[in-house]
């Protein structure tokens, strides 16, 4: 059912006939998808001292946070939490108010613990996303007046500016504010935040000083080291306003006033660098405000029925379509909602990022079902174009849900405040086999070899650990694997292991196998059949080939293949043919028949069925085993990408050439 006018349509679906069966099949996403979760840091840590521990006696809830859910104390076992869920990325916050509990006093514990926090998560293939601000403010720089004052604005740049000096070299994704405009509204027009106030003019102001914030904060980050490679954005609620009556003109005026103030006037200030604060007549030119942000970060929940009498306290229960169904916060679960939302915030032509996406339902009847619908949704929005890197679920587990307490409940994980216990919901379940199924697969690479044609270099070394470009043609490969999505790595060591002792990679969840005897291509894999996963990527540990992974995975699925094998045409020599999308022939030998019209590129996913089916002890090789047992089994993904074998001197040296190249 739609329902459309000059406000829009407003879709309600028959979730009852949609087919979800590409959410667990892993067809839905891309493969390079970044799977997350989300927390904020006074909602977790515990034992703070900002602006919400003196608000929270005289909030809605009387509650006080306290130690929340113990955060500062189980970060390990929480790491634990987030590893078991397969998501590829954490999103969490700093908390200023630790970091700088006195204007100018920094505490080096609570820095070091962020940072032992960010090291542990790349340890374990979990990439870092921090938000520099989430709602909470040390006490001195709230008595300062915090956002209500431009000259305040400097305090916070500097200690953005401190923690990206800390943090950039290993955290690529960074959001500047969290919901500009819930922390307006909620503080000074609803009052239900701190400062507890309500006062249009002093909406207007702090609306206005957090878009220079954010600008100022941009421009800063951006200009120091490691800025450029940095991905920093804005995060936005986007919260419809959708007409009661939509015949009414009453209450599609109301509902166009109340986007345009929550909405429109926030995205429009980021794409045109002009910005009209809620209630405001006119808008302002805010320095460095067009073009401030890489990604827009999306939060989105519901949408809320508009009247001219619309209640202004949130504990009055909004309207709802008789046939929608309320979540414990009281607002509707309105999954089609999430679409509009990517509707209006692509016009801002950057990447999009669901940074938030969940729901309060302490009994876990509806979450599921709410995952499987925005998702869904998700999903279809970029089958249609729409540019959607990632999706963050909010929230890891139950926490301080600010002025609603301890009440609502958001988590993938159940909390027990009183025994601190963390339990996984069945839709904490259904979350970690989705985000399985789509993830890059595991990457596997034969690192072993050593190098016959190169001499003393690698006569009891393995090529892959050969300096190249200032670093080892591992270390390379291992740089691209990251920055392609994948976080697992199995690296097959041959019978030098021990060579590979203190070797590490930051970002990637590294795991070594070593063999006691040489065992070939095929028995490495066979040796190491225990730590393989169902689907892996395959690599040659003495080869640089930077393709582009996803379409070749994609391929893969697609096909329901057992091995797809990466082909160029565009090789001096060729060792195989094939046709239609399938290997006929294979063959490393020097004179290749006339008929073979490819070469295999050195990239492939293979299930680990075929390592099962076919492997035996001892050594074996891979490609003069497999490759004839499955030919035409084995699908063909042509890739034209350059790569580069350094089996011999004048191949490294032409690699060594490209590296120096493109450090440049």
């Amino acid at each position: 059912m739609t329902v459309s006018d000059c406000m829009g349509v407003e879709e309600h679906r028959n979730w009852g006939d949609v087919d979800y069966s590409a959410l667990l099949n892993g067809q839905a996403f891309p493969p390079n998808f970044m799977w997350g979760v989300a927390t904020a840091s006074h909602q977790i840590e515990g034992g703070n001292a900002n602006n919400w521990t003196r608000f929270e006696p005289t909030s809605k809830s009387g509650q006080e946070s306290g130690i929340a859910c113990d955060h500062w104390n189980r970060k390990e076992q929480d790491l634990d939490l987030i590893e078991n869920l397969n998501v590829t990325h954490y999103r969490f916050s700093l908390e200023w108010s630790r970091i700088e509990p006195e204007m100018g006093v920094w505490n080096e514990e609570a820095i070091a613990w962020y940072c032992d926090l960010v090291d542990r998560l790349l340890e374990r293939g979990i990439q870092p996303m921090i938000t520099l601000h989430h709602f909470t403010n040390p006490l001195w720089w709230e008595d300062l007046g915090a956002f209500e004052k431009e000259e305040n604005i400097i305090y916070w740049i500097r200690f953005s500016s401190k923690m990206f000096e800390r943090l950039s070299d290993r955290v690529d994704w960074w959001c500047t504010l969290n919901e500009p405009a819930v922390y307006a509204s909620m503080g000074y027009v609803l009052g239900e935040f701190p400062p507890g106030q309500r006062s249009f003019k002093k909406t207007r102001m702090v609306s206005v000083n957090l878009m220079r914030a954010h600008a100022r904060c941009y421009r800063t980050l951006k200009s120091m080291e490691n800025g450029a490679r940095a991905q920093i954005g804005l995060v936005k609620n986007i919260n419809l306003f959708d007409p009661y009556r939509r015949w009414n003109p009453l209450h599609r005026f109301q509902a166009n006033l109340l986007d345009g103030m929550f909405n429109r006037c926030w995205i429009k200030g980021l794409k045109t660098g002009r910005f009209k604060p809620p209630s405001a007549v006119r808008s302002i030119a805010v320095e460095g405000l067009k073009g401030s942000s890489d990604f827009i970060g999306l939060n989105y929940y519901t949408h809320l029925l508009a009247t001219p009498f619309m209640p202004t306290k949130v504990e009055i229960d909004p309207l709802i379509r008789p046939w929608e169904e309320r979540t414990d916060f009281r607002y509707p679960m309105y999954a089609e909602g999430l679409k509009r939302a990517f509707e209006m915030v692509a016009q801002l032509n950057i990447p999009i990022i669901v940074t938030e996406n969940g729901v309060a339902d302490d009994d876990d009847d509806m979450r599921p079902e709410h995952i499987r619908r925005h998702l869904q949704i998700t999903s279809e929005a970029i089958a249609d174009g729409f540019d959607i890197k990632g999706f963050y679920h909010w929230s890891l587990m139950d926490n301080f849900e600010w002025a609603e307490g301890y009440e609502q409940c958001f988590g993938l994980y159940h909390v027990d405040f009183e025994t601190q216990e963390r339990t996984l919901r069945k839709s904490g379940e259904l979350y970690a086999s989705i985000a399985k199924a789509h993830r890059m697969p595991q990457v596997v690479i034969l690192a072993g070899g050593l190098g016959t044609r190169l001499g003393e270099k690698t006569e009891h070394k393995p090529k892959s650990l050969i300096e190249v470009g200032g670093k080892p043609i591992l270390t390379h490969i291992l740089d691209w694997v990251r920055g392609q999505g994948c976080n697992r790595v199995l690296v097959l060591t041959g019978h030098h292991g021990e060579q590979f002792d203190g070797f590490a990679h930051a970002g990637l969840d590294l795991t070594f196998v070593q063999e006691t005897e040489q065992l070939g291509t095929g028995g490495a894999l066979w040796n190491a059949r225990d730590h393989l996963e169902d689907e892996f990527i395959l690599l040659w540990g003495d080869d640089y080939h930077p393709i582009d992974y996803a379409p070749l995975v994609q391929h893969h699925r697609n096909e329901s293949s057992a091995l797809t094998m990466t082909v160029t045409t565009e090789h001096e020599v060729m060792n195989l043919q094939f046709e239609d999308g399938r290997l006929l022939k294979y063959s490393k030998e020097d004179d290749a028949p006339r008929e073979f019209n490819g070469y295999e590129a050195g990239t492939s996913v293979v299930s680990k069925s075929i390592v099962m089916a076919h492997g035996k002890e001892g050594a074996w090789s891979w490609e003069k085993t497999i490759y004839p047992a499955l030919a035409d089994q084995i699908h063909v993904h042509l890739d034209a990408t350059k790569f580069w074998d350094m089996g011999t001197p004048e191949r490294l040296q032409k690699l060594e050439m490209f590296f120096n190249e493109t450090r440049r």
